[in-house]
């Protein structure tokens, strides 16, 4: 991914250094400063405007889903049953069983989570998606399944975990809001974070809860306190003068046009293959591909291949709950190379794969 401008970088620390220094614990939730920057960010970009005292500061999307967990267990007086994409993110997973929670697989389609095997599944309480950009076969979910997901959501009584992934880089087709932006119930968390971003050295994101208050709200409310602040107060006040400086939305615009660069060599490279079979996919947006084919080889046989040249790459298979159920392949982050080293990079899994 493209480095942030050293100037903005430098300005950003240079306003965390030039903060007052205090003997004392930063607010749990996050400094009033920062949270502020976030909603109005998330008004200019996914259309709505969070109340800044709804706004939580988290270390990472996994602290932040691990944090919902934890507040549902408490307040439930029992495991909390998560909904979870299949294919989806290991991480995020984890996270909930770290925390105590239970995780249900779901399908995942062309429009992203099946809301039919949604509905069949047992009674849960809470259903984590990626909507706007799946991780990690790149479905969008369309509006009007997301209006049937929250419609579903508040018959149901469910809370919906919306993980906003790669919603800053989209490479086709026109923005879809966001759930919260639809959410008129009170069913939406809304996560986020500046990984992508910025860097994920900083270990910063957030959760926006709904409007409404609630049982569940004050539920992780009381959970991140208990837990007591977890970014660094000079990580945040760097943050928060990024975002009031406009560093990020000129960043963003510098990144964009490398990733779209980026994605059209990802194509152009697999596409070259001749005959085969590889295929491209989750190429719409963000900073990750997906590469499948027929077969011989196994994924996990040209993770090792690719490993032993130096390249990390994963099996499409290590993100699947039910074993099987999806088609030979990897999945490759671009975000971080060059132009040249994205090049020698798919030479080199093109061959891997061509071994069988």
């Amino acid at each position: 991914m493209t480095a942030i401008s050293q100037r903005d970088w430098r300005a950003a620390w240079r306003a965390a250094a030039d903060a007052p220094l205090r003997n004392g614990l930063s607010d749990p939730l996050g400094l009033p400063e920062l949270r502020t920057q976030i909603a109005a960010q998330l008004g200019l970009t996914r259309g709505f405007s969070p109340d800044p005292e709804r706004v939580v500061v988290t270390a990472g999307t996994s602290d932040a889903i691990s944090v919902v967990t934890e507040g549902l267990r408490t307040l439930l007086g029992r495991s909390p049953r998560v909904a979870v994409e299949d294919p989806g993110y290991p991480t995020g997973r984890r996270a909930v069983t770290s925390a105590g929670g239970t995780v249900l697989g779901v399908p995942v389609g062309a429009d992203g989570l099946d809301l039919d095997a949604l509905a069949a599944l047992p009674p849960v309480d809470a259903v984590m998606v990626t909507p706007t950009h799946q991780y990690p076969l790149g479905s969008v979910m369309p509006v009007a399944r997301r209006r049937s997901l929250l419609d579903w959501a508040t018959r149901t009584g469910t809370l919906v975990l919306e993980d906003d992934y790669d919603s800053e880089f989209r490479h086709r087709g026109s923005p879809v809001p966001a759930l919260a932006a639809l959410d008129r119930a009170g069913s939406v968390l809304h996560l986020g974070g500046f990984s992508k971003t910025f860097d994920p050295r900083l270990r910063c994101s957030w959760i926006v809860l709904p409007a409404a208050e609630d049982d569940r709200s004050a539920a992780v409310l009381a959970a991140r306190r208990a837990r007591g602040p977890v970014v660094a107060e000079p990580v945040q006040v760097a943050v928060a003068h990024l975002l009031r400086s406009g560093a990020l939305r000129r960043h963003l615009g510098r990144v964009r046009r490398d990733a779209a660069h980026r994605r059209e060599q990802v194509l152009a490279r697999v596409g070259a293959s001749g005959g085969a079979g590889l295929e491209a996919r989750a190429l719409d947006g963000g900073l990750h591909a997906v590469v499948t084919w027929p077969g011989p080889a196994t994924g996990h046989a040209v993770v090792d291949r690719m490993a032993a040249l130096g390249v990390l790459v994963a099996a499409l298979d290590d993100y699947g709950v039910r074993p099987g159920s999806l088609p030979t392949g990897v999945v490759l982050g671009y975000g971080a190379l060059t132009s040249i080293e994205l090049d020698r990079v798919l030479g080199l899994l093109v061959s891997a794969i061509a071994a069988g």
